[in-house]
């Protein structure tokens, strides 16, 4: 059963940087954590707030993470700590939406 489980969550955390790359314009990659996924994305999203600001929230915006946790996000001082806290909240976004899909695709089972 746990390696039922942990397939789920290696088949989940894939599906979840496939939606982030196509997001996100990021290059298609194998991923082992959501961790790496974690780390890749908080560099793209760092590399926004320096370069492309509008870009990023209009991705953010789609991805449709609340204004409000957004602008809590913002009130961070750090670049770093903006995009990292950013990219948690998109990976959050990501994952409940997958396995909200996953929930209705295999009947109901329970989302863990």
């Amino acid at each position: 059963m746990k390696q039922k489980n942990l397939n789920a969550m290696e088949n989940e955390t894939q599906e979840v940087f496939n939606i982030i790359s196509n997001n996100f314009g990021l290059q298609k990659a194998d991923v082992l954590t959501i961790d790496d996924v974690k780390l890749i994305l908080s560099a793209r999203i760092r590399e926004l707030l320096d370069k492309d600001v509008e870009k990023l929230l209009q991705i953010i915006y789609r991805i449709d993470i609340s204004q409000k946790k957004i602008d809590g996000i913002f009130e961070n001082s750090s670049k770093d700590e903006i995009a990292m806290q950013i990219a948690l909240a998109v990976i959050e976004r990501q994952l409940l939406k997958v396995q909200t899909r996953n929930l209705y695709k295999t009947g109901g089972d329970k989302i863990e």
